[in-house]
């Protein structure tokens, strides 16, 4: 079985949870439909309907508090209120991207990722994101008793696996388009580093783990 395969980096990037209310969260990786996003604007047109199965794993260097200042408009008093907000920032991030999918649009993916009909970005326009050599790489399905190298994403099937409690969240990945434009929402848990994993997972031929 082959996946694409492709890291990326970015001097710093903030994901917006869906429930941040008086301040901004952010996820500590970046969700699915971000990656989604990243691969379409690459490609230069609208998601289709394409299905497949996304991996996200990687690290960051450190996170830090930032401010910005933010308006806000309103209505009662017809005026725009100004004031600062807090914003975290992942700093140094990492990541390792594994796309199981049919060969077609793989390969679709792998040529918009070399040469992107646009700038790129992650977590907000302020940073771009590198894009380190898109590949096609074999997977297999196998026994296995590993530590984990980095921060994770893991589905709720592969719960089990781990020795350890990891954080459940719900990531947006497609959307369906209706009235309103709404997500499929995936649950996951969030899997530190040097998590002590038994059983059996997809591995690529260079050795990671793929999460789906």
């Amino acid at each position: 079985m082959e996946c694409l395969k492709f890291e990326l980096y970015s001097p710093c990037a903030t994901f917006k949870t869906p429930f941040s209310l008086k301040g901004i969260e952010t996820y500590p990786l970046p969700p699915y439909s971000t990656v989604i996003g990243l691969l379409y604007t690459a490609l230069g047109r609208k998601w289709g309907g394409e299905e497949f199965s996304i991996s996200v794993q990687g690290d960051y260097e450190a996170i830090f508090r930032d401010y910005i200042r933010f308006r806000k408009y309103n209505r009662k008093d017809k005026e725009i209120a100004v004031l600062p907000l807090e914003v975290p920032r992942l700093y140094n991030l990492r990541c390792v991207v594994h796309l199981l999918g049919e060969g077609e649009i793989i390969g679709s993916f792998i040529k918009a990722l070399q040469k992107p009909k646009v700038y790129l970005f992650l977590g907000g326009g302020e940073y771009p994101v590198w894009i380190k050599n898109p590949r096609r790489v074999e997977v297999e399905e196998r026994e296995v008793e590993l530590e984990t190298t980095y921060l994770a994403f893991v589905p709720e099937s592969k719960y089990r696996l781990f020795d350890q409690t990891g954080v459940p969240f719900r990531l947006p990945s497609f959307y369906e388009v209706g009235e309103e434009k709404t997500y499929r929402w995936e649950r996951v848990y969030f899997l530190p580093k040097s998590s002590i994993v038994e059983g059996r997972l997809l591995v690529d031929r260079e050795g990671d783990v793929v999460w789906v």
